[in-house]
Order: C-alpha cells, then structure tokens, then sequence
C-alpha cells in the first residue's frame, strides 16, 4: 500500500492524531500546523498527500477547498456539528464526526475523500461557447427621405436573434459604450417575451444596474449569493432571496444588485460566481451578466489573512467571459471607441476565441460617421477586424430617450416605448415590435 503523508490542524475531544499514529499503517502525519493559514502554506511548500481538519471547520470554504486540491491533496474533515459536517458535504468534503475510529480516517485520508468528492469535486467545465449562427447583416443607412429625425438616422428594421438564452454577458471596450443600459433592456425585452431572466451586475469597477432601475441598493445580492456559493449553501431558493424582483410594463425579472463599493470586489470568488452562474443556468432561461471593460491580472490584489492571496480585481470579468453562451463585445461608433474595439479583437490576452465574440457598435449616428455610417464601419471593420467576423448590429444613439429612463428609474420600453434604440435591443432579444419610422411616416402623410 502506497504511502500517505498527512498535514493536520486543530483538535477536539478525542485526539486522533495520536490514533492515526498508534495504527502503524500508511497513514503518517508529516506536520501538525497551528492553524489553517499555516496548513496552506505547508501544502504548497511540501509533498504532502492529505489534510486533516479538525474542528473550527468553519474557516473552509469552496475557495480554500480548491487550494488544497491544486496543491494535490485529498481533504478530511472532523466536525462535531452535524450542520458543519452536512455543508462540507456539499463542497466535496469527506467529513466525520468526532467519535470516528482511526481506521476509517485513515482508510478516508488514503482515497475514501475521492470517492466523496465525486458529488461535487470540481466546477463542471464551462460550457463550449455558444457561436451563433444567424447571417451576418451588413445594413446601409442611406439617408432618409423628408428629413427625419436625428435619433432616427440611422435606424433600420431590426432582425430578432431567435433562442437567445443561456449565460449572456455584456462586455466591451473602456470608455462607456454603454454595457450596462444594453444589459439592463436586453433583460427587459427577453422578460417581456416570457422568459424567466436573472439580470446580474458583475462589474466590480462601477455596478449601476441598481441605479438604472431605480433601485435602493441596501445590500448587494452579488455579494449575498457568492457568500452563499462560497460556503456551499447556494441553492435557487437562496439565489432568489438575493435577488430582488422588478417588474415593468406587465412583465418583470430578478436583479442580483451590484457593490455599493467597489473595494469590496473580493468577495466576488471566481469559483463562487462560477457556482453562481451554474445554478443560475439551471433555472432560467436566460441570464443577463454585466461586466466590467478591465480583464486585465490585477497588479495590486489585496492579501487574505487565511489564504494569502486574494483573487484579482478583475476575476470576476474573466470568470463570467469563460462561463457565457453568448458574449456581446460593444464598442462606440466614434473614431476613438471603433479603435479601442478593434485593438480589443487583436489583444493576446483574450479569455476566448475571438470568433466566439458578437460585436455591436453603439451610439451609432452620422455626426460621428458621416454618411452611410453602417457601410463605412462594415467596410471598416472587413479591413481591420478579425478575419472571418463581421459587426453583428448596429445600435443607434438615442441620448434623450436614455437620459428619460434614467432619470425615471425605467427600462426603455417605459420611458420611450418608440425609441429606436428600444427597437434594435429588442431585436436582439427575438422580439418584434412595430417598427417606429413607420409610424412617424404615417402620422406626417396624414397630415
């Protein structure tokens, strides 16, 4: 029988250190640590096959569980609460009792925790980004005819996205492209063709998702539902309870509200938020992520007293790139924000295969273009951006309308039902709804 070195912290009534040891089997202890901290710096400094946790387990959580897995041990925890012993469960943990004769520990240290972490030993693999295979719709926007308004300029009738669902994250260039008022009516519209969506304000940089629908943000259910993910109690009834309800012209969904602060981004584990997503996929039809620009290693991450190192400010970005179905990559339709999208596509340091990017250009309009903005960006883009890509839509720049929704705390569909960007957002969501130049056009032939 092979050999298995052991690294143990903590005690409670009986002392099955001493047990362990009195066996004269495989099972050695190599190292008896003061405290947790102790034990993960032992586990990355040393060979060892296995930890031994005993009592105060509840300084372990689903982050401290993988790190003592990357540095290849198998976790055995004694706990004399038999919630504890329940939760650690539920993270993957071979946990016992304090009464446990040393022979079963030691048969658990050896491989019995395998077999135990089987339920739930790992997060799954993130899904195969989703490609969408929709035709690509290159559309001019020729001048219109009778002098239409500026915000009409360069709209179009807009092509729905059928089956959008899944993990849709909205990411972009710096600069304010506006990540978050296209996340916002994107979950407005898809509630509004009867999916059940969760909307989610990820970005650990500057959350506003509570300020666009006129939330009072006295918690963050981000920060609620990863704290719950991290001690392995997430569940869809705690992730509801997170969440907070919004409902707006005869539909509604649930809004995970963002960090009131941003210096409290570490409480956004990336395996937590991976958990998160996870249970979130299972249970609705369509989850709405909005992310910060950054996905760049965080230089001057903070220091965790337990486990030293903390995630990256930008983790949760990342994390929530690798998990999506669909990822939209926005950039503004002026000369500085096409740029910043174009260097965007050819950055090394892409979580994901550029070709499983679709990209919209933002604030589109002919004061910042020139005429036929739509073909002059194609054009554009044909030369510049990835081979085999194409900008999937276009969303025009409708200042009024958006500075009316949030002023009032409203989706647009409330604030400018009409508004041409309302009618692009819907068409990304596979929902049709009269087109608003039409409209205009009637109203003025019948005068």
């Amino acid at each position: 029988m092979r050999r298995c070195t052991v690294l143990t912290t903590g005690q409670l009534a009986t002392d099955h250190v001493a047990a362990l040891e009195a066996l004269h089997s495989a099972v050695t202890i190599q190292r008896r640590c003061q405290d947790l901290a102790e034990l993960l710096a032992a586990a990355r400094l040393t060979q060892a096959d296995a930890a031994l946790i005993i009592g105060e387990t509840e300084v372990i959580t689903d982050s401290v569980h993988a790190q003592l897995q990357q540095a290849g041990l198998r976790i055995v925890a004694i706990s004399d609460v038999t919630a504890e012993r329940s939760r650690l469960a539920k993270l993957g943990i071979a946990a016992f009792s304090d009464e446990t004769p040393a022979s079963t520990l030691a048969e658990a240290l050896q491989d019995e925790a395998d077999r135990t972490g089987d339920d739930h030993p790992e997060l799954p693999p993130p899904p195969a980004q989703a490609v969408d295979t929709q035709q690509q719709r290159l559309r001019d926007g020729a001048q219109p005819a009778g002098g239409e308004p500026e915000t009409e300029l360069v709209q179009d009738e807009p092509t729905p996205t059928a089956g959008l669902s899944g993990v849709i994250v909205l990411w972009g260039t710096p600069g304010a492209p506006g990540r978050t008022t296209t996340a916002v009516n994107l979950a407005a519209e898809l509630a509004r063709t009867g999916a059940e969506v969760l909307l989610i304000d990820a970005d650990t940089h500057a959350a506003s998702i509570a300020l666009h629908l006129g939330l009072l943000q006295e918690s963050a259910g981000i920060a609620q539902a990863c704290r719950a993910a991290e001690f392995g109690g997430l569940d869809i009834e705690t992730l509801r309870q997170a969440a907070t309800e919004v409902e707006f012209d005869g539909a509604g969904c649930e809004v995970l509200t963002g960090l009131p602060r941003p210096e409290r981004w570490t409480e956004l584990r990336p395996r937590a938020l991976q958990r998160l997503l996870d249970v979130a996929r299972t249970h609705y039809r369509a989850v709405v992520v909005d992310i910060a620009s950054d996905i760049q290693p965080d230089q001057h991450a903070g220091i965790d007293e337990l486990t030293e190192v903390t995630p990256g400010r930008n983790t949760a970005a990342l994390t929530a790139l690798k998990a999506a179905d669909h990822i939209f990559t926005l950039g503004s339709a002026d000369p500085q924000g096409f740029t910043r999208l174009v260097k965007l596509t050819q950055s090394e340091d892409l979580p994901v295969p550029v070709e499983n990017l679709r990209f919209l250009v933002t604030k589109l309009r002919k004061s910042a273009v020139g005429r036929a903005p739509r073909r002059q960006l194609s054009e554009a883009w044909a030369q510049l951006g990835p081979a085999g890509t194409a900008i999937e839509d276009f969303l025009p720049w409708d200042p009024g309308s958006c500075d009316a929704a949030l002023q009032a705390g409203q989706v647009l569909a409330e604030a400018a039902a009409d508004s041409p960007l309302r009618h692009q957002i819907a068409a990304l969501a596979g929902a049709r709804i009269p087109n608003p130049r039409r409209r205009l056009r009637s109203r003025r032939e019948a005068a």
